[in-house]
Order: C-alpha cells, then structure tokens, then sequence
C-alpha cells in the first residue's frame, strides 16, 4: 500500500531545497541585521532552526537514495549539505542504515543513536556503572551535553569513518568550516554568534524530537532471535504530533514509524503516505507534553516489554552493588 509514495518526484525535491536554503538563509539574515532584538531573534532562531532539520531531512533522504531519481544527485547533494548539518554523508548513511537495519534488536544496541540497557543489566551493573548510566540518561546529558559533544565534535570524525573513507570526513569538514569561516569574515561576529547559539538550540531540540521518535513507555526491544523488522519499525518509533509548523519546519520527521517501515519513501511524500495508511497503522501518537515526559523512561523491563523509570525497581536494586 506505501509503495507508490516510494518514488521521488524530482520537481518537488528540488522546490523543497530551495525553500530550505532560502529559509535558512533567512534565518541567518534575520538573526544578524536584528541583533539584540529579542523577539526577532527568537523568531530568527525558529527559522534557523526548519532551515537545519529541514536540511538533515534532505540529506538522510540523499543517504537512502530516496530523494531524486538520480543516484549521482544524491550523493552530491547529500555531500553539500553536510556543510549546514555536520555531518559527513557517506558515515552518515552507513551509520544510519544500520540503525534501520537493526531497529529495535537488542543484541544490536551499538547501531542506536541512544544508549538503553534492560533493567537486568542495570541490576547487575556497579555501583559506578551504574552512575555512570543514570549521568547518561539524565535531561542535562541526552538534551544538552550530549547533542553539543557529538554534533560538533565526534562527528568532526564520527564512528565507522574508517569504513566509509577519509575523504568523506575532509570534504564535509573543509565545506563546515568555510561555511563557518564565510559567515565571521564577511558578515561579522554578530552573525557567528547567532550561527552558533541558534546552532546549539537546534541540536538540542533535533536530539529530543529523536529521543522521543525511539523511547517512550511502548517502544518495542527484543533480541536478535525474536526481532521482527515490521513490527519494530511501527511500534519501536512514535509519531510526533505537534502540528502542522512542526512538520513543515522538521520535514515530516514526526512520521519516523512509516520511514522505517519504507524508507524510500522521500520526506515530501511521508504525510501523504500517513493519511492513507494511518488507519492500518494505529502508530503510538505523542503531544508536546507526552513526549517531553519520555525522558523518564529509564530502562527496558523484558518481563513486561515496556520501559521503566529508576523509581519502579525496587529500592534495594537503586544504587546498589551487585551480587
């Protein structure tokens, strides 16, 4: 039934990318004549904000070949921006497949952009491994430490780099920082600054809409043995539904179930493709309020198969040393 979305409609691609750039343009444009004007500049920041995820939505499109009909399209166009997004396109489409790949495995948990152990494992763990994952799974480090440590340092070299190949990572690093170099040489300090801090906020808000699409009370874990790939694509990722500025401004990231199901599905195409499937679907649909809440969802119960706070073990397994 998706598969006549899964085709890309090259006109519509191409007039998608230049609202993108023109929005993330306008951003940076925005942000820097009105500097010190609060409330245009958290208008500039909102911008800025669509213009970036929007761009990452283009260039993941890219890394499945997804979103021209042209192989070669792809790839330059995945490879150029990578300039806006950071992020190195051929590690980020080796990286990314594998996360599609192993969606929901739990023998498989390295490919995952976030880091979830069973509460066995966390039982058994101690006391400073222990430590360590409750660091790692609090607010402060998944929406904030964590999104500025890996968007704008590890992915200066990010993992696997090695098997995707070094000019892959010294094209996207030389675009990166020309880009960055252009916007303080030529248009002044005040447009760098705002670059950075609306940069920040993007990164931050682009790492909660991911950690909220893959953890949530339901999410679906099971091991290698017993995973199904249909059924972890649907149930292992919710819908995000914030509204319609929000799926303009995120490309249709809050459709992530139906991405995983068929991934050649282009962004443009994915809520088209959710009205017409959405009653075969039956997706776990989030508001705001409900997907900020994921955050307490701390480690996945294999007894009940759902996640669980640190408040639901009992409290002699808190932080205490294993047997």
């Amino acid at each position: 039934m998706a598969k006549p979305y899964a085709a890309p409609i090259n006109y519509v691609a191409w007039s998608h990318l230049w609202i993108t750039a023109l929005l993330y343009a306008a951003a940076i444009a925005l942000g820097t004549i009105f500097w010190g004007n609060l409330p245009i500049q958290a208008l500039a920041v909102m911008m800025f904000l669509g213009g970036s995820i929007r761009f990452f939505g283009i260039q993941h499109d890219c890394g499945h070949l997804s979103y021209f009909s042209s192989r070669r399209v792809n790839e330059v166009v995945g490879i150029i921006t990578g300039a806006f997004t950071g992020n190195p396109y051929y590690a980020m489409r080796y990286n990314h497949n594998r996360h599609h790949a192993y969606i929901g495995n739990l023998d498989e948990r390295e490919s995952h952009e976030v880091l979830t152990w069973t509460v066995a494992e966390y039982i058994a763990a101690t006391p400073r491994q222990k430590l360590f994952y409750r660091i790692y799974r609090s607010a402060f480090t998944l929406y904030f430490l964590g999104p500025i440590l890996i968007i704008f340092f590890r992915y200066r070299y990010p993992k696997n780099a090695a098997k995707t190949g070094l000019l892959d990572i010294i094209m996207q690093n030389t675009l990166m920082f020309s880009f960055w170099g252009g916007l303080y040489f030529v248009f002044g300090w005040q447009c760098f600054a705002f670059f950075i801090g609306a940069s920040v906020f993007t990164a931050c808000f682009g790492t909660f809409m991911v950690f909220a699409g893959h953890n949530y009370e339901d999410a679906y874990w099971e091991h290698a043995q017993d995973c199904d790939f249909e059924e972890a694509s649907l149930k292992g990722s919710s819908v995000l539904d914030f509204g319609k500025v929000f799926h303009f401004l995120t490309f249709n990231f809050a459709f992530h179930d139906l991405h995983h199901l068929h991934a050649k599905i282009p962004c443009y195409r994915l809520q088209d493709c959710h009205i017409a499937l959405r009653d075969a679907l039956q997706p776990t649909r989030m508001g705001f309020v409900e997907a900020v809440s994921c955050i307490k969802w701390k480690l996945w119960d294999e007894t009940t198969g759902k996640m669980v706070r640190f408040s639901d073990l009992p409290q002699t397994q808190g932080m205490q040393p294993a047997e």
